[in-house]
């Protein structure tokens, strides 16, 4: 009896290495019982899902440090404190508005309120995003938090039932 290659589908936006997960990483599995090998593949896919929230908070971080430097962006553009083309190569570059939406220079009210709009849209996406992030996460450890706890159920199961045979004898 071999174990078939399965995708562990997470959620919509799961970091994943490649499609496809080895749950049980041996060619047969002739030699253990069910229970062994519902335990197996359980502890595997908890691995996976630990895996992946790991890198899905990396993915968090990066996207809450780029909200801050973006927030403290916005409130030096908007105070005209800020140099144009620090500001600019920032707001281009790192935060990927287009450039036709950005004024061409700080140099007026008008021009920073401007781009402090074309900012703060920016932010609202990176903030929606990250709010689904968090979703997406916390769906990834209530999944590791079940295969844990089928595990932990079969094993109590396993022992109950040999409990149970000894008791018979």
């Amino acid at each position: 009896m071999a174990i078939e290659i399965t995708a562990i589908a997470a959620n919509r936006n799961a970091p994943t290495s490649s499609a496809a997960v080895n749950l049980y990483g041996t060619g047969s599995a002739s030699g253990l019982t069910l229970g062994q090998l519902i335990i197996a593949v359980c502890i595997k896919s908890a691995a996976v899902y630990e895996d992946q929230s790991v890198l899905k908070m990396n993915k968090m971080t990066s996207g809450s440090l780029l909200l801050s430097e973006g927030s403290k962006w916005l409130e030096t553009i908007a105070n005209g404190s800020a140099d144009w083309d620090a500001a600019l190569a920032f707001l281009t570059g790192k935060m990927g508005i287009a450039a036709s939406g950005l004024p061409d220079g700080l140099d007026t009210y008008n021009k920073r309120i401007t781009a402090c709009v074309a900012l703060k849209a920016k932010l609202d996406t990176l903030t929606q995003r990250q709010q689904e992030e968090m979703i997406d996460l916390q769906t990834l450890v209530n999944r590791r938090d079940v295969a844990f706890s089928t595990s932990t159920n079969t094993v109590a199961a396993l022992f109950a039932s040999q409990q149970s045979n000894a008791g018979n004898f």
